[in-house]
């Protein structure tokens, strides 16, 4: 048979897409081992420029849509933002605890019975607030955070009567054989008045 571009030549071959006949001259190979001739060589070579075209004309359009790849995180993507995020709490919950001030403790002074029944209610009070109004079982579990821990004050608790009542929340008098003055006065959450017999 004769080569369909060159009648004169023998053909040696025939292409792999339109099957003509194709002679030496004529014969293309490409890289997948077929046998192309020119025309089909050259459709295939503006297919594929058509591809790589449409592909960077879509890559463009989606840029200016605003259409861009999602990212989507991985498992370790995700443990790193989650503990990033646990770190910044934690620290900000640690510098807010350590810039909140603490409330003075109190040093009750034992020479005026007012000042001292007056001093211990103000650390019951305080208590009560920071315990869902709740009064302590004894005095002691006044100190260290409402009480100052002193001498003068384990000695001024020591005279010192105190009661749970469920009406007035607490009584604290002074004891009547403590020999310090104010064994008449009683103090409660509403104030320090004279013992009424």
């Amino acid at each position: 048979m004769a080569c369909i571009y060159h009648p004169d030549h023998d053909s040696v071959a025939f292409c792999a897409k339109c099957e003509a006949d194709l002679c030496e001259d004529c014969v293309i190979r490409v890289e997948d081992g077929r046998t192309l001739c020119h025309r089909c060589m050259l459709a295939l070579s503006i297919e594929h420029v058509k591809s790589e075209t449409s592909i960077l004309i879509q890559a463009e359009e989606d840029e200016v849509v605003g259409l861009k790849r999602e990212w989507h995180p991985t498992y370790i993507h995700k443990i790193v933002i989650i503990g990033a995020l646990l770190v910044l709490v934690l620290g900000g919950l640690w510098f807010h605890w350590s810039q909140t001030e603490q409330p003075p403790q109190i040093t009750v002074e034992s020479s005026d019975p007012v000042e001292v029944l007056a001093g211990v209610q103000a650390a019951l009070e305080r208590y009560a607030v920071s315990h869902s109004n709740r009064y302590p079982d004894s005095l002691y579990d006044l100190m260290p955070g409402f009480l100052a821990v002193s001498w003068e004050n384990q000695r001024v608790l020591r005279y010192l009567e105190y009661d749970l009542d469920e009406r007035e929340g607490y009584r604290l008098r002074i004891q009547a054989d403590s020999g310090l003055p104010g064994a008449d006065l009683i103090a409660n959450s509403q104030g320090i008045n004279p013992l009424r017999e």
